[in-house]
């Protein structure tokens, strides 16, 4: 007697909790939206166009956020065997990712028809957020290469899109190409870990280390730091960070900085919490060395090359190498004590809008076609407009971990983490490089404030967009409430 198999016996499909559908809704509607935005901006009118790819993009974005918003009261999910795990921390950071796209969707509008960028950068951006969210939650590396790569694949298109400039297209092609050899060190290093271990897992990994790691575990996870190492921007895999920057539309550099910097160095916590230190890891020390080594070059790096630069997203290039620097002495705060995670993302969270709030001026301000902007044009920037300036002087010192403002809230909590952890040396070095790094932020406010334009140049005249002055005024806010009230 023949009986008749259904489809839904041979592939069962997994009944899903409110809670479990409510933590993939985002990702279905920013799927959604990235592409409706795109055949949006494809429309023959181009002005009309760009305008309604931006609003749909705009719109399918806040509605994630919101429903991202919701779910922080949710109970922890864990989806497809632990792939994918959504508890409060990884809502938070999801949230603080979105609220990231929506400013640099605010900050391209206007300034994308000035640089002549395709309107598919409004269907580009939820998709790179769509990876973030997918990195964020993860605890799997090889669906981590995944969630990198569309990511990736999308921010080295929005680095190009510069058509009109072709310093665009030498960022965009230097960062493919290694980016994508940073991937293939993820990627085969996550194959070695999984040769060694039996699991992609990295928490089934860190429980197997009670039974013997073998050598080839080893040589993995330097393949898997490497490829992160890339990402996140430390020394010596920090080369394609200022080309990068400089060639970039403006607005993808103030995202890359801000959301793709936070997403890759959570992606870089994971691992190290997981799969260096645990009790059971014997050969602790070895890469705790590796990694202090790498975070007092990047730290003296990315600081006294800063000094010598003269162009502002260039300085601001090298900061951001010094920045990586801190963060990753606060990894080394993470061996025995897991829960000073929390202080690294308060300090990525703090440093995110900071940066992504002096980038949103730096699009007002650049004129079309524009590499960088030279210091010395800031001159008597303060006389033309005050507001601006304040605001520039505000984010700068943030950044500087000057007190009363968010960056020395987050410098403070990371450094005292560290030295709790007894790393001295360490922050003793980095608080050394910060009093360094005071000099060429302020060198950028004495020029708005103290010295005339150059001789034969007017003064430089900002752009009035709306998206702009928002993103700006957001920032502010909370570099300001975070640094004199601070909620953590």
């Amino acid at each position: 007697m023949n009986s008749a198999i259904s489809l839904v016996e041979i592939f069962p499909l997994p009944s899903l909790s409110l809670a479990e559908m409510i933590s993939l809704w985002p990702l279905i509607i920013l799927s959604i939206t990235a592409v409706v935005a795109i055949v949006a901006g494809a429309s023959k009118v181009v002005a009309r166009g760009r305008m309604l790819a931006m609003i749909i993009s705009l719109f399918g974005v806040a509605v994630s956020t919101t429903i991202t918003y919701i779910s922080l009261s949710y109970d922890p999910v864990n989806l497809l065997n632990g792939t994918l795990f959504f508890d409060s921390t990884s809502r938070l950071l999801s949230l603080v990712v979105h609220l990231c796209t929506i400013l640099a969707i605010l900050v391209n509008f206007g300034y994308d028809e000035k640089e002549e960028l395709l309107a598919e950068v409004y269907g580009l951006l939820p998709i790179a957020l769509a990876g973030m969210i997918f990195m964020i939650a993860t605890n799997h590396l090889l669906f981590m290469f995944v969630s990198l790569e569309i990511m990736s694949l999308a921010i080295y298109v929005m680095v190009a899109m510069r058509r009109t400039f072709k310093f665009s297209a030498e960022a965009g092609l230097k960062y493919f190409i290694l980016g994508g050899l940073a991937s293939a060190f993820l990627l085969y290093g996550s194959a070695l870990v999984y040769g060694a271990t039996g699991s992609f897992n990295m928490e089934v990994i860190s429980q197997s280390f009670v039974r013997g790691i073998s050598p080839l575990f080893y040589v993995g996870l330097l393949f898997v730091l490497t490829g992160l190492f890339f990402k996140v921007g430390a020394f010596p895999f920090h080369s394609w960070i200022p080309d990068v920057y400089q060639g970039a539309t403006t607005s993808i550099t103030g995202f890359m900085g801000a959301a793709v910097k936070l997403t890759a160095f959570m992606a870089l916590t994971k691992v190290c919490l997981n799969m260096i230190f645990v009790p059971s890891f014997l050969e602790v020390d070895i890469f705790k060395f590796v990694i202090g080594t790498i975070a007092a070059a990047t730290i003296v790096y990315g600081n006294f090359v800063a000094l010598k630069q003269n162009e502002l997203k260039r300085m601001l290039a090298y900061s951001t190498i010094a920045h990586t620097g801190y963060l990753l002495l606060g990894l080394l705060s993470l061996n025995g004590t897991p829960t000073n995670a929390q202080f690294i993302m308060i300090y990525l969270v703090l440093y995110a809008f900071s940066n992504i709030g002096i980038f949103a001026l730096i699009v007002m301000l650049e004129r079309k076609g524009e590499r960088d902007i030279v210091i010395e044009e800031l001159g008597g920037f303060w006389l033309k407009h005050p507001l601006m300036a304040i605001s520039m002087t505000i984010f700068l010192l943030s950044m500087a971990g000057i007190p009363l403002t968010s960056g020395f809230i987050g410098k403070y909590l990371l450094f005292a983490a560290a030295v709790s952890s007894q790393q001295v040396a360490l922050v003793v070095l980095a608080v050394l490089a910060s009093v360094v790094s005071v000099y060429y932020y302020l060198r950028v406010i004495i020029a708005m404030f103290m010295k005339e334009a150059p001789k034969g140049q007017a003064m430089l005249t900002a752009s009035k967009w709306a998206g702009c002055g928002i993103t700006v005024l957001v920032s502010i806010f909370i570099t300001i409430q975070m640094g004199i009230f601070p909620i953590i």
